[in-house]
C-alpha cells in the first residue's frame, strides 16, 4: 500500500445479507486557478486523481500559451505588455 493511499476518505457500503465494507475513494484535483489574479480558469477541468484514469492534456486545459495556467485576461495584458517592451527596445 502506498503513503499516499493509507490516509484516503473512506466510504462505508453495506451490501444485502452481508456486512458492511469500506472502499476508498480517489481524491479530487481542484479547479484551476490563474498564477496572476487568483481566479478560476472557466476553461479548465478538473480530474480525479487515480492512477489508472487520466484523460488527455488537451481535455483538461486549452491549447494555446500558457493554457491552464494563466486567464485569457491576464495572458492579454501579459501580451501587450511584452510586444510594447519590444517596440521601445527596437528604437
Amino acid at each position: 500500500m502506498k503513503p499516499s493511499e493509507r490516509f484516503a476518505k473512506k466510504v462505508w457500503r453495506k451490501p444485502p445479507k452481508k456486512d458492511s465494507k469500506g472502499h476508498k475513494v480517489p481524491n479530487k484535483s481542484g479547479v484551476g486557478k490563474c498564477a496572476i489574479c487568483k481566479q478560476q480558469i472557466s476553461s479548465s477541468k478538473s480530474k480525479l486523481a487515480r492512477r489508472n484514469f487520466s484523460p488527455a492534456k488537451s481535455t483538461i486545459r486549452t491549447n494555446r500559451p500558457y493554457g491552464g495556467y494563466i486567464c485569457t485576461k491576464c495572458l492579454k495584458v501579459q501580451a501587450i505588455e511584452q510586444t510594447r517592451a519590444l517596440a521601445v527596445a527596437e528604437k
